[in-house]
């Protein structure tokens, strides 16, 4: 009779501290996991672990810089940290239709956007307008430049998904009346400028095409949108080179349920366990005749939107090759990279093409033109007026980026009792002036 009260006061013991054993358990096992990476996890995509271990001193501690940047850097290395952030984003996404994943909206329709693209779209960021007159009046003075060499230039804005599904984007997301794109149409027209709007072209296609232009859960075009897009890009190059470019068509579009390319970027971002449902999607099959045709040398500058035109070959069939500076950064040359544009000698690989083309989509305006008119007066027309400006508003920029430059500005504002903006543009052009006068 007594061993029954026994082992329930044993079991009622060894209950009550079963939560300690698993909580102090599964410490023990992140802390392994941390350390020696005991179990293989796929890694977070559009996450980078970017932070560093911070050397601790005196100094770091005392003044609270060591601690935060210590705090980022456990963070990133926390173990299972890949299933923790999963999960989250799982229950989020399945139960409250929420996205946790940087930068990911969910939109009405299960449309997924990217919030760069819907920021743009809905005019949130906006650059000004009179930075906007700067860039094109500076493209034109560099197509002029082009031209006199026989090289042509062409620009694009390719399409974006918060504008072509703008009735999709939530209702959360205000919509100002200027945007990046509507002020650039506006100082683009009567220009001179070769120039495509896709953007627009595509929104007049919406609901019209026999299959989708953009999928649910990705932010680019889709195959079949690469491929109207390639048709009306060389048509346009015909035109305006005067040449017979290679014939491009495609005799076959297969509906898949596997998503490939960049159909599904965005779900992928998202960092679920479970993909996100998707609807097929259309893979056309391209050919191409190149006998007795062009096939013009080509550098094509712009954003992640060149790469379906990479992908799918389409550019490397139709120019002599697919020549792509990604954010005039890296070079890419029918898909494989290939150097660094600083490393070019650019004034001699510019004027040696046929065309050059500066891409855009809505999501980087902000980034846009990339520094390519900057870098283009720099290396081919250091000698023109406008370079002059280019480098007056570099030298302001460096000095509202150095907080000791800029707080000695700012004295000197003070002791003249001048705005300190005129004290910085006053400050820039007196450097500029020592620098004409160096030997």
């Amino acid at each position: 009779m007594s061993e029954k009260p026994d082992q329930s006061f044993h079991l009622m013991r060894l209950l009550r501290y079963t939560p300690l054993v698993l909580v102090f358990s599964f410490v023990l096992l992140q802390a392994l996991q941390q350390g020696y990476k005991i179990i293989q996890q796929a890694p977070l995509l559009g996450i980078a672990d970017t932070t560093k271990r911070p050397p601790l001193s005196a100094s770091s501690y005392f003044n609270h810089r060591f601690q935060p940047s210590f705090e980022k850097y456990l963070e990133e290395q926390m173990g299972f940290r890949p299933a923790l952030i999963r999960t989250r984003n799982q229950i989020d996404y399945t139960v409250f239709h929420h996205s946790s994943a940087p930068g990911v909206v969910i939109g009405k329709n299960r449309q997924l956007f990217i919030e760069s693209y819907v920021q743009n779209a809905r005019g949130l960021v906006f650059r000004g307008e009179e930075e906007i007159i700067r860039i094109v009046r500076r493209i034109g003075i560099i197509q002029d430049e082009l031209h006199k060499h026989n090289v042509d230039f062409l620009l694009i804005f390719a399409p974006g998904k918060a504008s072509f599904y703008d009735d999709h984007v939530p209702s959360c997301y205000a919509r100002r009346p200027v945007t990046n794109y509507s002020c650039y149409l506006e100082h683009l027209n009567g220009s001179g400028i070769h120039f495509i709007d896709m953007n627009a072209w595509f929104r007049s296609l919406r609901g019209k095409t026999p299959y989708p232009l953009y999928p649910l859960n990705g932010t680019h075009w889709s195959s079949y949108g690469i491929a109207l897009a390639s048709d009306s890009l060389f048509r346009y190059i015909e035109d305006l080179r005067n040449i017979d470019l290679p014939d491009f068509g495609w005799d076959t579009v297969f509906m898949s349920d596997s998503m490939q390319y960049t159909d599904y970027d965005i779900g992928e971002l998202m960092n679920l366990w479970r993909p996100v449902p998707n609807d097929p999607m259309p893979y056309p099959r391209f050919q191409y005749h190149q006998e007795g045709k062009v096939r013009p040398k080509v550098v094509a500058i712009g954003d992640s939107y060149w790469w379906g035109f990479t992908y799918s070959g389409t550019t490397a069939n139709v120019f002599e090759r697919d020549v792509y500076w990604f954010y005039l950064k890296d070079i890419y040359v029918n898909n494989y990279r290939s150097g660094s544009v600083i490393d070019l000698d650019l004034k001699e690989t510019l004027f040696s093409q046929d065309l050059v083309i500066l891409m855009v989509t809505e999501a980087t305006f902000q980034l846009f033109p990339y520094g390519f008119t900057d870098l283009f007066f720099e290396k081919c027309l250091p000698d023109h007026p406008e370079y002059k400006k280019i480098r007056h508003e570099q030298v302001i920029e460096k000095i509202r980026k150095d907080p000791g430059w800029l707080l000695s500005v700012k004295d000197k504002a003070r002791k003249y009792r001048r705005p300190l903006e005129d004290q910085i543009r006053m400050d820039a052009q007196f450097m500029l002036d020592q620098e004409q006068q160096k030997p």
